[in-house]
Parts: structure tokens; sequence; C-alpha cells
């Protein structure tokens, strides 16, 4: 049957129209293998096609036919990706950062020095990329390098786009303001402080109220709060905030709470103003008396605080600064807790471990209780059952009680003092750890102030021999040739600084002795006058904690004490002439020439001298009765308060 030529003319232009759809299927299908998103469109084109291609037509290739069609299932949230426009035609898809890593690559643009960089990143990311955690970290740099403006605007930045500050954040926020050690000039940062305490204590709120038992509820930001308070003076609203805590739960006073409480009263009681350093220190140590009674009574009623070896020796360095009833409290706490029991007491088994800061402060304790023969008790039994506990601090301080004991004691306390040092060296030498004991110039000259108290010149020439290394019969009479000089490679050695000489030619002036006299000037003479009387003080890594730290402050003292002594015992050696002296011998002439250089510096340097009198230059202690007695009258005002406060 023939068709009109209209219709025909209509028929085929279907029919090439049909094959070309065709044709464009199996380019479709013939790329599905590169780009699996058209997979499922081939195969809807080819299940839907009815009419038959042309034998000319390329079949299509197997591959096609026979790959997997994806599923429908949406991917998992940590494989989220994000499409791009399509570029010729095809779409690139890239994969979000997750969290984790990017927290990551921040830290190392950040510890690059690119803490600028790093923030503007993290600004230019999606949202996806980021989250709580991500924020926190840039936090933390901000404020690791002191950038603490920066840090507020990012915690400001991140609460603006949406992220809810954690436990986390705070914390990080506030032990980075807690780390600050001057505020005064950073006065306009103190109202972030405050500020950002208070959006902590609405968050605990919120959460409270979902959920009262949440991890969320912590006092850790709390304990850095008050230690940022503290450094900055601001000790009524430190205490405010002690007062506002829970008695018990998660806000209630932990082991660090108390810790930061006792450690702020010490601080301020030690930075305290000359005007009021009594009162101010006096005031600190009662404070920190009613904050021990507060975590005493807890305990009692059955809290679960683990008392450590930080707590104790920072409640005993506070109640170090009081008054005689407040020493007696931390002896107590150091008997109860550490097992350091007083002569005569029965010390209970040691509910903490001791560490070398905790001794430390209990000897330091000794010695500003004004009780030297405690320090040296405690010493002695540590040495005999732990000495790999001590170091060269803690025999510091025994060696200071024994010079602090000198002045009321005999001779035998040099003998002492010397066998505390030559116990320390022998350890130096034979035990593996025993540089931790090792003496430096400070011990030498601590144990030359005890020869010089007790006119001791034997146990001083002895401790000269130990430091310098040098022989002290080479520099008595009839002594033949030159001292022979100590190796310059034997680090234990020392040249005698202007304390130590000054303690030496005392001792020898004190002993009345013209022969101890003569070889001590020798001595000041090979060592060198000038160099004593001119040379600055010795490196400050010669000296250690509380204990010798002092020459080094009272330098100017001693080097004007070193020349008075010299021209007091070249004096005694060689008076003034008169018609009747003899004539001077060889060695007068060179004491002579001695004493001409002290008195020229005396008088050039006169205007220079010191006003203060360094505290091992005085007479701290009394007679042995009265140290009794006010012990006896301390220990009644105790027992007293606590039998009144009990009723």
């Amino acid at each position: 049957m023939l068709l009109p030529p209209s219709r025909h003319h209509l028929f085929s232009t279907a029919l090439v129209m049909l094959r070309s759809t065709c044709s464009s299927f199996n380019v479709v299908r013939r790329s599905a293998q590169h780009i699996p998103s058209t997979v499922r469109l081939a195969s809807f084109a080819t299940s839907s096609r009815k009419v038959s291609t042309s034998p000319s037509d390329p079949p299509p290739p197997a591959s096609a036919s026979t790959s997997k069609t994806p599923t429908s299932k949406q991917k998992p949230r940590h494989r989220r990706v994000a499409a791009t426009q399509e570029n010729d035609g095809q779409p690139e898809q890239k994969r979000l950062l997750q969290p984790y890593v990017l927290s990551r690559r921040l830290t190392t643009m950040c510890r690059e020095g690119k803490l600028d960089e790093a923030y503007e990143y993290l600004q230019s990311l999606p949202v996806d990329a980021q989250n709580v955690s991500v924020w926190n970290t840039m936090i933390s740099q901000a404020g690791g390098v002191q950038r603490f403006r920066l840090m507020y605007q990012i915690y400001t930045e991140m609460k603006r786009r949406g992220f809810k500050p954690n436990l986390m954040t705070y914390a990080t926020l506030m032990g980075q303001y807690s780390s600050v050690s001057s505020w005064s000039a950073r006065t306009k940062m103190i109202e972030d402080v405050h500020k950002v305490y208070q959006s902590f204590l609405d968050y605990i709120a919120t959460v409270k109220a979902h959920n009262p038992s949440s991890p969320e509820i912590s006092v850790i930001p709390i304990n850095a709060y008050i230690r940022a308070l503290s450094r900055m003076g601001d000790h009524q609203r430190m205490f405010d905030v002690w007062n506002a805590l829970d008695e018990e739960g998660p806000l209630s006073p932990d082991v660090i709470t108390y810790t930061t409480m006792f450690r702020s009263m010490y601080l301020r009681g030690y930075a305290a103003s000359r005007e009021d350093l009594q009162a101010d220190r006096e005031r600190a140590a009662s404070d920190a008396r009613l904050i021990w009674r507060h975590l005493a009574k807890r305990l009692e009623n059955g809290s679960n605080i683990a008392i450590d070896s930080p707590l104790i020796s920072s409640v005993v360095q506070a109640l170090a600064l009081g008054r005689p009833a407040d020493h007696i409290v931390a002896f107590d706490i150091l008997r109860d807790y550490a097992g350091l029991a007083k002569p005569g007491e029965t010390a209970p088994p040691p509910r903490i471990k001791i560490y070398p800061a905790l001794l430390q402060d209990a000897l330091w304790l000794c010695n500003t209780a004004q009780k030297p023969r405690l320090c040296i008790h405690f010493g002695q039994h540590l040495m005999e059952t732990q000495p790999d506990l001590l170091d060269r601090g803690h025999i510091d301080l025994i060696l200071t009680a024994y010079s602090t004991l000198s002045t009321t004691s005999s001779i035998t306390d040099a003998s002492r003092a010397l066998q505390t040092l030559e116990w320390a060296i022998e350890r130096d030498l034979t035990v593996k750890e025993g540089a931790r004991v090792r003496p430096g110039l400070s011990t030498y000259t601590l144990v030359l102030v005890v020869c010089w108290r007790v006119k001791d010149w034997e146990s001083a020439v002895r401790t000269f021999e130990l430091m310098t290394g040098y022989q002290g019969k080479d520099f008595a009479d009839g002594a033949q040739g030159e001292p022979q000089r100590p190796p310059d490679t034997d680090r234990r050695k020392y040249a005698p600084g202007a304390a130590a000489m000054s303690c030496l030619v005392r001792t020898a002036l004190e002993t009345g002795n013209p022969a101890a006299m003569r070889q001590c000037l020798r001595i000041v003479k090979h060592i060198g006058l000038s160099r004593l009387l001119t040379s600055g003080p010795p490196p400050g890594n010669e000296y250690v904690h509380r204990a010798g730290a002092r020459f080094r402050k009272d330098h100017s003292f001693y080097v004007f004490k070193t020349a008075q002594a010299v021209v007091d015992t070249i004096d005694v050696l060689v008076p003034k002439k008169t018609g009747e002296s003899a004539p001077l011998t060889a060695d007068d002439r060179v004491w002579v020439e001695l004493r001409k250089e002290a008195r020229r510096f005396l008088i050039n340097e006169r205007e220079n001298r010191p006003r203060h009198t360094p505290e091992l230059e005085e007479q701290p202690l009394g007679s042995g009765s009265e140290l009794a007695a006010i012990d006896n009258a301390v220990e009644w005002t105790r027992i007293h308060r606590e039998q009144k406060s009990a009723r």
C-alpha cells in the first residue's frame, strides 16, 4: 500500500529521529563505565525502548550491560561529599575535611607560626567541616602564644556561627587565663575573664536543668578561674567564688581547688608589701587554717577527696608564714600525712608519697619557725632511711639550720655540718644519681658560716679544701713553693666568692691565733683581693631556692665584710708603726699592701655600703630556756583554743 507523498515524508522523518535517539542512548551506555551516575539513565533507556535499531548501529559494549548499578541508599555521614558546578558537562566531586583532620591541620599551621592564617583558613571552610572541638583547638593555640585578645575573639566568633561552647571550651579559656603571670598591663582583659566565667555559670545552669548528672558539670573551669583571680590580686572575689561552691557533688571543691586556694594564700603573704608584711602574712595563714578545717570536716564526713603531696606542700607553705600556732598545725599535718614526726612522737604510716618539693617545704618550715633542731632531725632521718629523696636544696636547708643553731650551741656544730657536707660529696662520687646532692658554692658557704659562728678554724680549712681543691697546708707557715692549682676541668670545685671568703677571714680573726690569720691572708692573696672586691655575684645557677639565693642578693654586703675583716686581721698582725716597733718582715710588708688595698676600697665605696643586714648575720634565736618557754606558751594557747572551739 502506497502512502501519499506527504505522509511518506512524515514517516521517514520520524524514523530518522528515532534512530538518532537510539544512537545517543548507545553513546550514554558506552560512557557509563566512566561516569557511574549515568548508568541508571542508560538502563532505563534500554528497557523502555520499543523500536528496534538498524543493523548498522554498533552493539552496546558488554561492560555497560554488565556493570553494577549503585544502590540508592544514603551514604554514611562521615562520607558526605559536595558536588561542584559541572565543567564540560561532567560534575566534579570533593570530599570535605573531617573535623579531626582539620584540627590537626590547624595545629600544624599554628606550630609553624601561622596562627592568623590558620584562623582565616578556619573561617573560610564550610560549616559541615567544623565542630566545637575544632574551635576549641584554635582557642588553645591562640592562648598558648599569649594572644589572649585573639583567643576571646575566636570564642565570640564560635558562638556567632552557632557552635555552642562546652565544658572543654570553658576549661581551655580559663586555663589560658590562669597562666597569665602579671595582670598589671592587661586590665582591659579582666572584664573578658569575668564574662567568660558568667557564661560558664549560665551553661552549667542549662545543663543541670536537662541532666543534673551530666559529665559536663565540672569544677575544672572554676579552679582555673580561682587561680586567675589570685594572680590578679582580687582575693575578695576569689573567696566569693569559693563560698559559692557546693558542699558536695561535681561543683564542690576537689583536691585541685584546695591546692589552688592554699597556693593563693601563700603567694598573697609572700608578695605582701613591706609596710604590712607581718599582718598580711598572718592573715594569709589564718585563711589557710580556715580552709584546712573545711577540708578536714569534709574528710570526717566521708568525702572522697584524695589528699596528695602537692596539697600538703601548699598548705605547709601558707601556714609557715603565720604565727607559732599556725606552725604547730603545719607540723601536725606533716606528722599525720607525711610521717614526719618530732623527736619523741610516734609517727603513723605516711598517707601520701613524699616528693622532694614537699620535703623542701617541710625543712623550710622548720627554719622559718625557728626550729633548726627539728630541721636537722628530719634531715638526718631521711639521710638514713630515704637518701635518694634528698637533693642539694635539702642539704642547703639542713646546713642553714646548723648555721642558725650555731648562735646558741657549741663547737661541735661545725664538725656535724662538715660531716653533712662530706656525706653529700661521697654520695655524689659513689652513687649513680648522686649528682642531685652535689654541693654548690652556696653549700660550702653555709658550712663556712657555721665555722665562723663557732670559731672552728680547722673545719673552715677543710671546707676550703673541699670547695677549691687546694691544700690548706700549702698556705701554712713554712710552706715551700706555690700552692698547687686544681684542674680547671673539675666541675665539683669552685672559686670562693665574697660571702665564703668573708666567713673564712672572720673565722681566722675570731680564733685569735696568729698562725691561722697568716694562713688565711696567704689564701686571700693567692685568690686575689682585687677579684673579691670588684667581681660581681656568681652565676645564678650556683644558688638554689630559699637557701643559697641570699648570698647572691647580699653580695655587696659580703664584699664590704671581706674588706673590713682583712683590715681588722692585718691590724692584729701588724700594729701601727711606732718608734719602738720592730722592722717589718717580708710577710708583714705583703700584709700592709693588702690592708692599703682594702682600706682604699672601703673609703672609695663608702657611699654604696649596704644598709641592711642579711638574715644569716643576725642572731635570730635566744637561749635554750627562752625557746622552750615560747614553745610551751604556744602549745598551751593552741590547746586552749581547740577546747574552746569544741564547746
